[in-house]
């Protein structure tokens, strides 16, 4: 063993350490009494170092509650040092147990999401959606599904008798084949059996290929088409039937070559299933038996003649998980990437700072897991809670990426600064131990005070990082935590579960932050410590004397730093240029200029529109059935669904004529089809009480405007009464009239006697068709929604009526999803006004500024987009929201910094200070930009490449959260770096000109302290 060897700091810069050796002291169990005393100096120096940090914080009395906060946090950040430098192994390893539990919880957690969740909270479409299912006495979605039938053939039409008989056994399979189980009577039943209203709604389809065969067999056999038998578009009658064929016919070509139809071609035939939520079934169930249908058709069911398509809300759900199990795929490449260029980046900073080492690799992952581990913690325990899982919360951790990165490199910049300044400083353990012989009890004691010493030097370089860093990664938390609270309140059921997550995952972040990487700092720097300290040792043992430094060797240090001066010299040319071109005021006036035309211009260019295929992986068959519902179905039949809730006494004239009006506005509306096109049980029901009155028996005469047609005589008695309630059991009983019990509800009870029972409406559904090219346009649909809504309006007080488009919750959705973003912008700003507010409350004007651009950022985000060619959908509109937060970060780093500068600087030896006389705006930009400048354009740089990964994937989702985080991240940057700094330069140059012209008495009057007092208001930069 060597003896104790006691030297003072030892300087780390590369003007090269004085090593005075001292004469070897004998080996005893005492350490050396002028060693001892040189350690309790260094003690007392760090010591000291630290009080003086302490009150020269303490020189910045707070003169409001602004600066009261300010205070309560740094003196936090204080405290929170010295326990992370005391546990940082117990940290990590709590961290790590607590997000694999979340993380596991997590993944097992099945995701479950909602028919209605994108629908804002109050919109028409959830009550009407409501009565609908009030009106079927049902709780909750029951099945519904369609069918698209489609020839093989290429150009191929369904009028042909084969293709027609396997679009019947397609029904057929439907009815009876497939089947769900039913948890009450604990059996497997096919639709045809839980079918309660809409059972013979694809009649007609049957119908017609029955009327289809015997005309074309006739023509076979030479004989007579039946003339009772017309197939035409849209009303044919088969069987002394009249068939709407409007239902299930689409694509109609007309023509003449045939006399017994007026159609040339049909495109798709289309069969509809809607049953009703009974059997106990669960949501899982309905599901479940819905995608059998699909898988059925797509897998097992082989048509000769036939294409079978299916679309169900299940089916349409798997496929966008589908989408989001893709794009999971893709972001864990860009992950990597991203973790990359973080090793990339900070290496060269690290580099470039003379601080490179193998430590810095561990540091830089972190600062890429820490927002992951965070968002898998934070939605495991929302799940531990009872919280839904949902497709949405896969968006979660873009944002929290994004947050935390910035606030990691944030941290690690300013880390790196500190070891610069304490390297400055010659700040190492004061006793290094040498080859002499000492006893091992002696240097245990040694290695203690030198890991003491060197935990005091951390702590204090930890709490300088905090300190300067911590306030405005609070800022940003807070920011974004605010505006998801009221976010939650202003949206949809989906987007409240999105500003959920995102709560839980910016709290989260922001405790791994000020724990688990603080902590692997701490680690990471332990090791680097004592590297110094063996590097030391080694100096000491190799006799590095300053005077042994030849000219020739200096020469040599300095050809090694002629890279690295050259590259700061012209970076620092560059920080020079950029603060001199952002202090400039026309410079700034332009910048501010270029800056409102690209706003305006973004501002005009934002567009709505909704399309179901962006939702879908591009190898989707539901982007085929989507694309013909919308160029083939919904042009040549869209249905408003009327439910009258309150029907009243329909014997009275006067009432029923009321209703009759409702009905024949809906009529008369633009692109309605005439009356005969309408399910309108009023209608007919008269038409059959007329029959009777007419002594027909119930035989309806064959009119225009009845869809109906009977030739069974129930009862010949003739009826003087044009709608007699009684008359409703006979009239349902008529196999043509059977589809009217889906589309009422009635009761009857006994007031008199056992002999005489008395019928009551208690409410129906009507139908109106609707027709057009025009419906094409989901902007154009939610025009002719809000038509139906007013005029339903007009009646609601009688009748209490409702009106329902089977896409009014997405109609609703598309109405209101600017009023959604610009809600969550507006919270966005205040709630960053009031945060920025709580810290630089004595900067007004700096709290507005920086609120103004992150709506400039908001605004021109969507402007580029909507130049790009994207449009408002949902899709996009929860990625602008995600994006509101990342405009935060950056912005409120900035001006933080920017408004720290004002007051604070640091003494000789690094230790905080408040100045005397605040520093010029070109001082406080180059500060700001100093600590803030590069760890945003790092940030910016590696969450870019994380999102470039996304870019080459086909998928609509990936492509617009790639643009979204590239634009907004890019536009934050450049608004932090350039906007922000010219608008204070301009905001400081009207003061000045305010004070030259119209404080110049003012000024006069006042002396040295107070100007000093005025040049500190809160309303002024």
């Amino acid at each position: 063993m060597g003896s104790l060897k006691a030297i003072p700091n030892i300087s780390m810069n590369n003007k090269a350490a004085v090593i005075l050796c001292q004469s070897q002291q004998p080996s005893n169990n005492k350490i050396p009494e002028k060693q001892n005393n040189q350690i309790k100096d260094v003690s007392a120096n760090n010591s000291s170092t630290s009080s003086s940090s302490s009150s020269s914080s303490s020189l910045k009395s707070p003169n409001n509650w602004s600066d009261q906060f300010h205070e309560f946090v740094v003196s936090f950040y204080r405290i929170w040092a010295k326990f992370v430098i005391a546990h940082p192994i117990k940290i990590i390893i709590f961290c790590f147990l607590l997000t694999i539990i979340c993380s596991i919880k997590m993944i097992k957690t099945k995701r479950v999401n909602e028919l209605r969740g994108y629908t804002p909270y109050g919109a028409r479409a959830l009550h009407e959606f409501d009565v609908r299912d009030e009106f079927f006495g049902q709780s909750g979605i029951g099945i519904r599904f369609f069918i698209l039938i489609l020839p093989k053939a290429e150009n191929g039409t369904m009028l042909d008798e084969k293709v027609l008989d396997e679009a019947v056994e397609v029904d057929n399979i439907i009815q009876k084949n497939l089947t769900i189980y039913n948890r009450i009577t604990n059996k497997e039943e096919s639709y045809n059996q839980v079918c309660r209203r809409f059972c013979t709604i694809n009649d007609p389809v049957s119908l017609f290929a029955i009327g289809w065969k015997e005309q074309q067999e006739n023509l076979r056999n030479g004989e007579p088409l039946n003339e009772k038998t017309r197939l035409n578009y849209p009303f044919s009658k088969v069987m002394d039937m009249n068939v709407n064929l409007q239902l299930s016919f689409f694509g109609v070509e007309f023509g003449n070559s045939r006399n017994y139809t007026n159609m040339e071609k049909v495109e798709m035939i289309v069969l509809l299933y809607r049953a009703e939520r009974i059997g106990g079934w669960t949501n899982e169930d309905i599901s479940n038996y819905e995608m059998s249908v699909s898988n059925y058709f797509k897998n097992n069911f082989t048509g000769k003649y036939i294409r079978v398509l299916s679309i169900s809300t299940s089916y349409a759900q798997v496929e966008f998980d589908r989408s989001g199990k893709i794009l999971i795929t893709f972001v864990s490449v860009g992950l990597i990437i991203m973790c990359l260029a973080s090793l990339l980046s900070n290496s060269l900073s690290a580099t470039f700072m003379r601080q490179f080492s193998f430590y810095k690799f561990p540091v830089a992952l972190f600062a890429c897991l820490c927002p992951l581990m965070a968002s898998g913690t934070a939605l495991g325990l929302l799940f531990f809670a009872g919280v839904r899982n949902a497709s949405i919360l896969g968006l979660t951790p873009f944002l929290i990426l994004a947050i935390g990165i910035d606030d990691a490199f944030l941290m690690i910049h300013s880390w790196q600064m500190a070891t610069s300044k304490r390297r400055k400083n010659n700040i190492l353990p004061a006793a290094i131990i040498s080859g002499d012989v000492i006893t091992m009890e002696a240097e245990k004691r040694l290695k203690e005070q030198q890991r003491k010493q060197i935990d005091s030097s951390l702590a204090k370089q930890l709490t300088e990082v905090l300190e300067e860093t911590g306030p405005a990664i609070m800022i940003s938390a807070l920011t974004n935590i605010s505006s998801d609270i009221i976010g939650s309140f202003t949206g949809s059921p989906e987007i409240t579960l999105l500003c959920v997550g995102n709560i839980a995952s910016i709290t989260v972040d922001f405790f791994y932050q000020i724990t688990l990487f603080t902590s692997v700092l701490i680690i990471c720097a332990r090791f680097e410590f004592n590297q110094e300290v063996k590097n030391a040792q080694q100096n000491n043992k190799n006799m590095i004397i300053v005077e042994n430094i030849t000219p020739n060797n200096n020469k040599k240090i300095k050809n090694k730093k002629s890279f690295r001066n050259k590259i700061e010299i012209i970076f620092n040319k560059l920080a020079k240029i950029y603060v001199k071109i952002v202090s400039n005021i026309w410079a700034s006036i332009f910048i501010c200029f270029v800056w409102l035309t690209v706003l305006l211009v973004c501002i005009n260019t934002i567009r709505n529109k909704f399309n179901n295929q962006k939702l879908f992986p591009p190898d989707s068959p539901l982007l085929e059935i989507e694309n013909y519902r919308e160029e083939k179905v919904l042009p040549f039949y869209t249905q408003a669904q009327i439910f009258i809730e309150n029907p009243g006494d329909l014997t009275n004239k006067k009432r029923r004529k009321h209703l009759d009006n409702l009905i024949d506005e809906m009529e008369h509306l633009p692109n309605a089809y005439p009356a005969e096109s309408s399910f309108y049980f009023v209608r007919a029901f008269e038409a059959f009480e007329k029959s009777l009155s007419e002594g027909n028996g119930g035989e309806i005469i064959d009119e225009d405007n009845s869809n109906l047609t009977t030739t069974t005589t129930i009862s010949s008695t003739p009826k003087t009464q044009n709608f007699d309630l009684t008359d409703l059991e006979n009239f349902l009983l008529w196999p043509e009239n059977t589809h009217w019990k889906g589309l009422i509800n009635y009761h009857t009870d006994n007031l008199k006697n056992e002999s005489e029972l008395t019928t009551h409406l208690d409410s129906l559904m009507v139908t109106v068709a609707y027709h057009g090219e025009e419906l094409k346009d989901w902007h154009y649909r939610a025009l002719m929604l809000n038509q139906w809504r007013s005029v339903v309006d007009k009646y609601n007080e009688e009748f209490n009526v409702t009106v329902l488009h089977d896409d009014g919750l997405y109609l609703d959705l598309l109405e209101n999803m600017p009023t959604d973003i610009w809600q969550s912008a507006v919270a966005t700003l205040f709630c960053m006004a009031i945060i920025c507010a709580l810290f630089m409350g004595s900067n007004f004007f700096v709290v507005c500024v920086t609120t103004g651009v992150i709506a400039s950022i908001c605004a021109e985000t969507l402007g580029i987009l909507s130049l790009t060619g994207m449009s408002m959908d949902p899709v996009l509109m929860s990625a602008v929201i995600i994006s509101i937060g990342f405009s935060v970060d950056i912005p409120a780093h900035v001006s933080y910094h920017f408004h720290t500068a004002k007051w604070e600087d640091e003494d000789n030896n690094g230790n905080q200070k408040t100045r005397k006389t605040p520093r010029s705006i070109p001082e406080r930009v180059q500060r700001a930009f100093s600590s803030v400048g590069f760890p945003a354009l790092q940030a910016s740089a590696c969450t870019n490449a994380c999102a470039l990964a996304l870019l080459f994937l086909p998928l609509y989702i990936a492509q617009v959260f790639a643009r979204v985080i590239l634009i907004c991240i890019t536009l934050g940057t450049i608004h932090s770096l350039l906007l922000l700094p010219a608008l204070f330069t301009i905001v400081a140059s009207v003061e000045n000109f305010y004070d030259k012209y119209f404080g110049e008495n003012t000024v006069k009057l006042i002396n040295g302290k107070k100007q000093l007092k005025k040049q500190n208001s809160s309303f002024r930069v």
